[in-house]
């Protein structure tokens, strides 16, 4: 509690007044920190690296961690911005949006619309956007504090977003908003239970993949669509890109497939800018992968 009300917070609402070619400033001198020093993030980052781009050679996989790391940095740094500074209000014109149109084409044909993103750059801004625009719901995995988790749930109601709990109650709650011809949106690389998932090649690594997507898909006939947010470079802002609609096979393992092929495109746009910290492979069957 002390943490969050002495530190976490009033980070936030400082980091919130700064103009972001400052704080993506503070994340590039933070990401070269990173890179210097030994720290898990780096490890993490390396050790998925030369799984995902086997061909690359070790001065490339060195620069392409030391990228990621800046961009992984500027996300942190720009907490503040889009939980505070962005909800509620119009969209700055130096975020762009290309192929939304794609989307509510889907929408106005009726039945419901599943939207899917890698972690790629800074998710919080599509959802800024989404909130903007549409009546959306999106599955909600809480962190282990509690009272920042009520700081997110405030500033995802001030987007204009709704949240489901990642449970078995929140899976019916994205059922049935589906069924009622809304929209659900999802960040679906991340690393599912055991229970729901399914191996599937990502950067041709066999991976325990989220299962979420297909499911949903089958069920509810749902269109689907892809959405990737990318950091422009010189901190001129974003773009948000979303793809015509997807012919998603109606077999849960093909349709976890095509997510992936999917989600790899996505990342390939900017590929310094995914989350590689993160312990993607952890579940793939493979003894002591990140220690």
């Amino acid at each position: 509690m002390l943490l969050y009300f002495l530190f976490i917070k009033p980070l936030l609402y400082i980091l919130a007044l700064l103009p972001l070619w400052l704080i993506q400033c503070l994340g590039r001198v933070t990401g070269g920190i990173l890179n210097i020093i030994p720290n898990r993030h780096k490890s993490i980052t390396l050790t998925n690296l030369n799984l995902a781009f086997p061909n690359l050679s070790e001065i490339e996989i060195n620069n392409l961690c030391k990228k990621s790391l800046v961009e992984t940095s500027k996300t942190f740094f720009e907490a503040g911005y889009v939980w505070i500074t962005l909800p509620g209000k119009p969209l700055p014109s130096s975020i762009e949006v290309e192929g939304f149109h794609n989307v509510l084409e889907s929408i106005n044909k009726g039945g419901g619309v599943i939207l899917f993103t890698p972690h790629q750059a800074n998710i919080e801004i599509i959802l800024n956007f989404l909130g903007n625009e549409i009546d959306c719901l999106v599955p909600f995995s809480k962190a282990k504090n509690k009272y920042l988790n009520s700081f997110v749930e405030v500033a995802r109601k001030k987007m204009g977003v709704g949240m489901a709990d990642v449970n078995m109650s929140g899976v019916k709650n994205l059922l049935n908003y589906l069924r009622s011809g809304k929209v659900v949106a999802i960040a679906s690389d991340q690393v599912p239970l055991l229970s729901g998932g399914e191996v599937s090649k990502f950067f041709g690594q066999e991976c325990l993949s989220m299962s979420l997507l297909s499911k949903l898909s089958i069920k509810t006939d749902a269109k689907v669509h892809s959405m990737v947010c990318v950091r422009e470079e010189g901190a001129k802002g974003f773009k948000i890109l979303f793809s015509q609609k997807l012919e998603m096979p109606h077999t849960i393992k093909l349709g976890v497939d095509t997510m992936n092929k999917e989600l790899e495109k996505c990342i390939m746009l900017a590929p310094e800018q995914y989350a590689w910290e993160y312990k993607k492979y952890r579940r793939a069957g493979i003894e002591n992968l990140y220690n």
